[in-house]
């Protein structure tokens, strides 16, 4: 019998969920999710994270966070100086690099979901679900070649914002993954959902310096930006590019 390796899944998401007042410079909702191996994140993820921080004289508690370090704020004031922003960019694109991490990616194009419904639904339950069923592998994966993801973790947004997400993760498990009309992402049935996925969503509080969510707070506004762009050469997409392992623009 396969062993199947335990994993993590870390989310991360770019944009609001405010369906009425779509910003037409940030007209999308990206979520985000990174998945590593369990024994891995701990003993080489995580420290890498830190053997950064450490290169860069950041304090370990500090969180590598994409707008702060793009707003050069914060911890990353020292971010103005031009060859220490050069050299700190390296090291991130190196990192990414070097990790064994997946990406995937939804996009929410906000107005064209809001034009498919009556009552437009909240775009991260729908790229929840859909980002779920591409985790799960492309339609006619074995069983025993899915995922075993053993904890999924997210950013506290808020207790009603969490307790709606926890409620909608919920439905998934009871009633299975829709694909929300999505050709390419596979409606998955609730058995699957329990053998794949942990029981809950683990939230963390947004100053709590995690590393799998640093990195997937890192890589949601460079793919967010090359799509509302459509500037696929994008340097820091680029540095991404080869750990995305699916990319859902919908609708």
């Amino acid at each position: 019998m396969i062993a199947r390796t335990r994993h993590h899944l870390y989310m991360d998401e770019s944009g609001t969920h405010d369906m009425k007042h779509v910003d037409p410079n940030w007209p999308v909702f990206v979520l985000v999710g990174l998945l590593v191996g369990e024994t891995y994140y701990a003993k080489t993820l995580v420290p890498r994270v830190r053997q950064l921080k450490r290169r860069h004289a950041l304090p370990l508690d500090a969180i590598l966070h994409s707008r702060d370090i793009r707003r050069w704020e914060g911890p990353f004031g020292f971010l103005k100086d031009p060859v220490r922003r050069q050299a700190f960019y390296e090291d991130l694109n190196v990192l990414y690099g070097s990790l064994r991490v997946r990406l995937y990616v939804v996009i929410i194009r906000k107005a064209r979901l809001a034009r498919g419904y009556i009552f437009a639904p909240n775009p991260y339950d729908v790229s929840l679900g859909q980002l779920l069923s591409l985790v799960c592998g492309p339609p006619g994966t074995p069983g025993p070649w899915r995922p075993n993801v053993v904890k999924i973790v997210a950013e506290k947004r808020g207790k009603s914002e969490d307790k709606q997400l926890h409620a909608e993760y919920q439905l998934f498990r009871e009633h299975g993954l829709p694909s929300y009309g999505a050709p390419s992402v596979q409606t998955r049935r609730p058995s699957t959902v329990s053998r794949v996925f942990p029981e809950r969503i683990d939230f963390v509080r947004k100053s709590r310096a995690v590393s799998g969510l640093e990195l997937a707070d890192l890589a949601a506004y460079p793919i967010g930006r090359a799509f509302v762009n459509q500037d696929w050469d994008n340097p820091a997409y680029l540095a991404l590019a080869p750990k995305i392992r699916a990319l859902l623009p919908f609708p």
